[in-house]
């Protein structure tokens, strides 16, 4: 595990959004090295010298790059057979510029991404030689922000999230109550799906477990479809939510669901929501309020609707 950590230079095969990596000194008491990362359009990159004891501990210390303080500490403990204790401590404070507003995020989703990255290396590379392999160590890990920034504690490594997923994830309402690290873990239970003008994603009468919050373009309520009584209801644009109440209740579907031009959608399962009921209970909870949120803005509109067509029919308040 130490090797793994230690030997920068293979970095980008398993870190994400790692795009370089280069070995400046080696000797028994130090490593030097200079990484880049690149996350959406963001690239930066920094150059360490880093004390080290193998297989004791590594302290990570900046020579250069866009941060006006940066430190990290690996911190080894044999367990027996059962491997070895990993505790990770980062902190950092970004510089003043530009960078300080363009790249913040992108540095703090990939210091937390990276983190998986490691304990995934390792169940694929380490190989041991007892039958039952024993557990990956668990990294024991905290990430501290100074001010400006705030202070927090990963008490579970995050899943490593696709870009273009976790932006998808993150401007949409199921985010609106969520962390960047609450918003990364949700990230890891959905997926994006693409489908074409005119292509079914659900057909009426049937019924499933998916939840689908648009991304870009459009899908179609239709009613009757492929018959001569098909009737279109509603058209849903980016940002809405589709099949919200069956997602949670399993009820069949009144209409069908259709991709009304090229459409992008955001596709949630049921089962996979709940498996972060033990592990993430505020997500759960986060999501469940912006579904909830929009089941009453549609609960309000039909109201009002039904309130203007009684006004419409009978002569009320002095309209009609």
């Amino acid at each position: 595990m130490f090797d793994l950590i230690e030997r920068a230079e293979a970095y980008p095969e398993f870190l994400p959004w790692c795009v370089s990596a280069k070995i400046l000194e080696r000797s028994d008491d130090w490593v030097a090295a200079r990484i880049e990362f690149k996350y959406l359009t963001v690239r930066f990159g920094f150059q360490t010298r880093n004390p080290k004891r193998r297989p004791e501990w590594l302290q990570v210390r900046l020579v250069e790059g866009p941060f006006r303080r940066f430190q990290a500490d690996w911190h080894l403990t044999p367990l027996g057979d059962q491997g070895c204790r990993i505790k990770y401590e980062m902190s950092y404070e970004i510089s003043d510029g530009l960078l300080d507003k363009v790249a913040a995020k992108a540095v703090d989703i990939v210091s937390r991404a990276m983190l998986d990255a490691f304990v995934k290396r390792a169940e694929d590379t380490l190989v041991v030689s007892a039958p039952a392999r024993p557990p990956v160590a668990p990294l024991d890990t905290a990430h501290v922000l100074e001010p400006p920034t705030l202070s927090t504690v990963i008490e579970t490594i995050m899943p490593t999230p696709d870009p273009a997923l976790y932006e998808a994830v993150r401007a949409s309402r199921l985010a609106e109550e969520l962390s960047p690290e609450q918003t990364a873990v949700l990230a890891g239970v959905l997926s994006l799906g693409t489908f074409e003008a005119q292509q079914v994603l659900a057909r009426e009468g049937t019924a499933d477990n998916r939840l689908y919050v648009i991304v870009e373009g459009s899908l179609g309520i239709v009613k009757h479809m492929g018959t001569p009584d098909e009737s279109l209801i509603v058209t849903l644009n980016a940002g809405d939510f589709a099949h919200e109440l069956g997602f949670l209740d399993g009820a069949e579907r009144y209409a069908s669901l259709v991709a009304a031009t090229h459409t992008r959608v955001l596709v949630l399962e049921r089962e996979k929501l709940e498996s972060l009921i033990d592990t993430h209970p505020r997500i759960l909870y986060g999501v469940m309020c912006s579904i909830v949120r929009t089941v009453h803005r549609i609960q309000t509109r039909l109201s009002m609707h039904a309130s203007e067509l009684t006004n419409y029919i009978f002569k009320q308040h002095g309209r009609y």
